[in-house]
């Protein structure tokens, strides 16, 4: 088992996104650095240093998908966005499928729709999805000083952890935290004007 720690830049609720169900990563660094992740391997994403390293969320990876396979799953169609919905459907993150000629569609997003960003969505087009996941968004949690070690502070992703302080990490979430949706996205204002869950 690995796990795999990034900066979250911008807590949104596009990446991760932690609706409907599922926390899901698709489009954003994990992705775009095309990391090797597997069936039971964890992913963190933690605040900028300017903003105290926190942990945004954790989650434990079920299935990796391509994006064609999770455009076309049934169970994950409320991740696809809806521009002219609620502040969490706008935040899909299943926003990429294939025409019959095999060219790359994009679903009407308000997110990620200038074409750099898309290539690089569109580099590695898999999906990590978590059905056990804690997402603390705008309550985002400090690290105790033994797990610092997992905190990536710069662009990027890093996994090549000390096992034992990967296990004792997921020892002291399980303990003193429940797992699922705890926040909000911290930089989603509409999630911000909710104030709810």
């Amino acid at each position: 088992m690995k796990l795999y720690s990034y900066v979250v830049r911008k807590d949104s609720g596009l990446a991760p996104n932690p609706f409907w169900g599922y926390c899901t990563v698709a489009v954003c660094t994990p992705n775009h650095m095309g990391i090797k992740a597997e069936k039971g391997d964890w992913i963190i994403g933690t605040s900028p240093v300017s903003q105290g390293s926190k942990l945004v969320y954790a989650m434990q990876v079920s299935e990796k998908l391509s994006f064609e396979e999770y455009y076309i799953d049934e169970k994950f169609a409320k991740k696809k966005p809806n521009v002219k919905g609620s502040w969490k459907e706008k935040c899909g993150d299943n926003m990429y499928y294939k025409d019959q000629q095999g060219n790359w569609i994009q679903h009407r997003t308000i997110y990620h729709r200038e074409a750099e960003i898309i290539k690089k969505d569109l580099k590695h087009p898999f999906v990590y999805v978590a059905e056990k996941f804690y997402y603390f968004g705008d309550k985002a949690v400090n690290i105790p000083v033994g797990y610092q070690d997992l905190i990536w502070k710069r662009q990027g992703c890093i996994s090549n952890h000390d096992p034992t302080v990967v296990e004792n990490f997921l020892n002291w979430l399980k303990v003193n935290y429940a797992s699922g949706i705890l926040g909000n996205p911290k930089d989603n204002d509409e999630a911000q004007k909710a104030n709810c869950l």
